[in-house]
């Protein structure tokens, strides 16, 4: 009888144990999901407004057709949730665990036998929601999506009108004017242009068009036709009928040169590999940084809990930039055998030196030399925002 009630009192004490364990499990996912979250949200509006002012930019200029312009970001929305999902996730693993160190709360993981990979082994099923995700948006969905904005893009522009253009069409000029092409069997026939701007304007018919193309111009060639000067003025006119006439267009700039964050949202490679590994590096980044996450997150009582956060984003954006040079390598030595895989093994042994920094007496200073002196602090900031600039430039 006594036997029976010590095993019913053990029974007990692990089902409470297991109990606790649940609802610390769901906690913790909850608060780094709704961190995550707000992290995703904040970051994505900021990206999707800097894209939208930075084509209404173009479209000020006459470079772009306003009426696209929320159809080219709307299609961009994969591309920059996947690339987001990552640094969202990591800063809510930081900024939650932090949290439960710096209010003490971690004493209740700790009082149910929980270590900090337990932590990890709870947060894992959230980790792998967010790697499939941002590994079906990243290989299938973001490529397609940005390559049918680029096409709206290349659409509007002269030159590819100008390439697609059919029988008894019209394509406008990109500073002012327009063609219409009759025919366009096998020639470009029965051509009529009308090139306008505030200081002259002149019509043109002519039998046949032709087109060479520079690395700024857009050289026109009119075949056999006439050419009236001043139509729209009230000064002197001209009429004349010419062999052939020449008329320069300008090409329209490239747009993603004048975008920001261009390394990162503008990637684009006639290169398979470097495509296919940064495609599948930044899927892999989150399970990573989960691990280096957890880690980093201790912080002391009364040290703040933010005070981890500006070395998180150091170590993100290390990551984040040696992927982007390991990627524009692999573009101009397509023969190279490293590829990214190096970059993450780099990140992995950083884990494992991190973990193992209580093996050497001189790591707890370095540490705490990193973590309290405020020299260190301006040092990480600068190096931070360094590499913030060449990401985003």
């Amino acid at each position: 009888m006594v036997f029976t009630d010590k095993i019913n009192i053990v029974m007990h004490h692990s089902s409470q144990g297991m109990y606790k364990k649940n609802i610390l499990s769901k906690s913790l996912n909850m608060e780094v999901f709704k961190s995550s979250s707000s992290v995703l949200l904040i970051f994505f509006l900021l990206v999707v407004g800097s894209r939208i002012v930075g084509y209404f930019e173009q479209a000020a200029e006459g470079n772009l057709d306003p009426a696209i312009i929320m159809s080219v970001v709307a299609l961009r929305f994969p591309d920059f949730i996947t690339l987001l999902i990552p640094l969202s996730f990591f800063l809510g693993v930081l900024i939650s665990i932090s949290r439960i160190y710096a209010d003490r709360e971690i004493y209740g993981f700790f009082s149910v036998g929980l270590a900090p990979f337990e932590l990890i082994k709870f947060l894992a099923p959230q980790a792998l929601l967010y790697f499939l995700l941002t590994l079906i948006l990243s290989l299938y969905v973001a490529p397609y999506t940005k390559a049918l904005s680029q096409e709206i893009l290349k659409i509007d522009s002269f030159e590819e009108q100008l390439e697609s253009i059919k029988s008894d069409e019209i394509v406008s000029l990109n500073d002012g004017g327009f063609i219409y092409i009759q025919n366009t069997d096998n020639l470009l026939t029965g051509v009529k242009a009308l090139k306008q701007n505030q200081e002259n304007s002149f019509f043109v018919i002519a039998d046949e068009l032709s087109t060479n193309e520079s690395k700024e111009l857009i050289k026109l060639n009119f075949n056999n036709g006439s050419f009236y000067s001043g139509v729209f003025s009230d000064s002197s006119k001209l009429q004349s009928n010419f062999n052939e006439f020449k008329l320069d267009i300008k090409k329209k700039k490239n747009l993603t040169n004048d975008m920001s964050l261009t390394k990162l949202f503008d990637f684009s490679s006639d290169s398979n590999t470097a495509s296919f590994q940064w495609n599948v590096s930044v899927p892999i980044t989150i399970l990573i940084l989960l691990f280096i996450g957890v880690y980093i997150s201790e912080v002391k009582p009364r040290q703040g809990r933010f005070s981890v956060i500006l070395p998180g984003m150091l170590l993100y954006v290390m990551y984040l930039s040696l992927l982007i040079l390991g990627r524009e390598y692999i573009v101009d030595n397509p023969k190279t055998s490293f590829g990214l895989w190096y970059v993450h093994l780099i990140f992995i042994l950083f884990l494992l030196a991190y973990l193992l920094k209580d093996k050497f007496a001189y790591s707890g200073n370095i540490n705490l030399a990193i973590r309290d002196n405020l020299y260190m602090k301006y040092v990480l900031a600068l190096s931070l925002f360094i590499l913030m600039m060449w990401v985003v430039t």
